[in-house]
């Protein structure tokens, strides 16, 4: 009986290749329980010169995670002097005996390694914004993703470095929990204490505590000092509607309220510090409903029009004059509040609203931004029930191609204990039809459709109070350190909260979380106070 002999297969890569050191890996796919040898191979004139045989069995949590067997086929060699930058460039990796050269990873690292002492941990992470006031980002520890990694923002000095931030990156970023990037609890937000020149801004770094490792610089990193994420200003306390479906529970509301000069103008001083597009008119309410509202509008400088918007429901009749004005103002956009283009759909989500208004309104508006000199985009909400489920595909398109859409936003609604049972019950979308819905969506550009699908996914039953914009959570502990970007909601009368947002568990929205409740007015230096938080 004879055994026959499998030829071995080699896979892997050469993952770092320094003056210094060569990191890589390799197996033998015909055989995946060996452990290869490697040679580190340097040609030369006459031949090639072998500085190194080992062999790769280092673990590798990254090639375990990645599917590559039990992930022991790694290897690291750092050489006893130095290679020249030429010799580094052609130096190469093969398995022992054979004559295949480990391929060079597509993110070939050539960094030396740190001295000893130092973290040889697989990080990811960016620099999202780098300013002479700040820097923000994420990291984490790919070979540990429970780890809240200490990070340090580093200012490189003739006769060394300079340490100007340390911490911890543990901040919550819904977004990175959104793309898939662990809990998403991996950010951090740095205010330094020193305003630096713009020459020495663009020197800083940030580096995993006791690591050689650099983050990377994000590909739109920012370079403003915008430490708040939004202010979402109610100038009004009022709607001139009541949608079955709204947010807010206005049965106790029988009066309006107006934001006065005063109050905006303290407000508008932090505009410069809140990025594009984020600095709200309206949140919960019709900010139409205030008489000073173009006044407000002219009250912003030029130069920070960029960072308003405001939704509408364009079910007040209005005059040319604010429509030209709104053209005129340099606002970042404009949303639109539309569930259907048939009169008595539209009239029954729309409780109070008359179409022939809205439409008057809509022609005028669609008008004024065509010839404008300095329109806002035009952002369309769309509230997604079964009376419209079969419309919205059609509404769509219609919006995209006809009326100026910018963006169409289809949302589903925050199941508030006020709505009115028989709405929920006849209204409310089931799994199958949402699914129907997103399926209908497909082939839409994802940049100018957005489907917000109720959290957790299709078919997900929200808590009312866990879910709605409005509610407070619960309340953060006032020793705590709040995390940046700050987000701020502030109502007719100054009131304003600092909150954030908290991860639950798997497939839930995270919780929002009331950090600190105060009036702007009684506060000398808003940013000064948020800043001390």
């Amino acid at each position: 009986m004879s055994t026959a002999t499998v030829a071995p297969h080699y896979q892997g890569y050469l993952d770092e290749r320094s003056i210094r050191h060569v990191a890589g890996w390799v197996r033998n796919l015909a055989d995946p329980a060996e452990r290869p040898g490697f040679e580190l191979v340097l040609p030369m004139p006459d031949g090639e010169r072998v500085l190194h045989r080992g062999r790769a069995d280092a673990y590798s949590a990254i090639l375990e995670q990645v599917g590559v067997g039990d992930g022991r086929y790694a290897f690291r060699h750092v050489f006893d002097a130095p290679l020249s930058t030429a010799e580094r460039d052609i130096l190469f990796a093969r398995p022992a005996g054979s004559d295949r050269r480990l391929d060079l990873a597509p993110a070939l690292r050539t960094d030396p390694p740190p001295p000893p002492g130092q973290r040889l941990d697989p990080f990811q992470g960016y620099i999202d914004a780098r300013s002479t006031r700040h820097v923000a980002g994420w990291v984490r520890n790919l070979a540990d993703p429970a780890e809240r990694v200490p990070v340090e923002i580093v200012l490189p000095e003739a006769d060394g470095e300079r340490i100007l931030w340390h911490g911890v990156a543990d901040a919550f970023s819904p977004v990175l929990r959104a793309v898939g990037v662990g809990d998403g609890a991996y950010s951090f937000t740095a205010i330094l204490l020193e305003s630096l020149t713009e020459a020495a801004r663009d020197q800083v770094f940030v580096r995993p505590a006791n690591s050689a490792f650099r983050l990377e610089f994000a590909p739109a990193l920012r370079t403003a000092f915008e430490p708040i994420s939004h202010i979402a200003l109610d100038i009004v306390d009022n709607c001139n509607l009541r949608c079955p479906f709204c947010v807010y529970d206005y049965a106790g509301t029988h009066r309006t309220h107006f934001m006065s000069d005063a109050v905006f103008d303290r407000a508008l001083g932090l505009i410069p510090f809140v990025t594009d597009g984020n600095f709200w008119l309206s949140c919960l309410h019709e900010a139409t409903l205030h008489p000073r509202l173009l006044d407000f509008i002219a009250r912003v400088p030029a130069g920070y029009r960029h960072k308003l918007f405001f939704t509408t429901n364009l079910a007040k009749r209005m005059s040319p004059v604010y429509f030209a004005a709104i053209a005129a103002s340099g606002m970042h956009h404009l949303n639109i509040s539309v569930e259907s283009l048939d009169a008595g759909i539209y009239e029954r989500m729309r409780k109070g609203a008359r179409h022939a208004v809205f439409q008057a309104n809509w022609d005028l508006l669609l008008a004024a931004v065509a010839t404008g000199p300095a329109p806002p985009r035009l952002r369309y909400n769309v509230m997604a029930y079964r009376s419209n489920l079969r419309e919205i595909p059609g509404l769509i398109r219609t919006l995209l191609d006809e009326k100026q859409a910018w963006q169409v936003e289809i949302r589903h609604t925050y199941d508030e204990p006020h709505i009115p049972p028989a709405f929920r019950d006849a209204e409310f979308l089931t799994t199958a039809e949402w699914a129907w819905l997103a399926a209908e969506l497909q082939g839409l550009p994802p940049d100018r459709v957005v489907l917000l699908l109720p959290p957790g996914g299709v078919g997900y039953a929200p808590r009312s109070s866990e879910v709605s914009p409005s509610a407070d959570i619960r309340t953060s502990s006032a020793a705590r350190v709040i995390p940046r970007p700050f987000n701020i909601s502030m109502s007719w009368d100054g009131s304003m909260r600092v909150y954030g947002e908290e991860p639950r568990g798997p497939g839930e929205p995270p919780a929002h979380v009331n950090h600190v409740s105060v009036n702007i007015m009684d506060l000398a230096d808003p940013l000064g106070f948020l800043l001390s938080l």
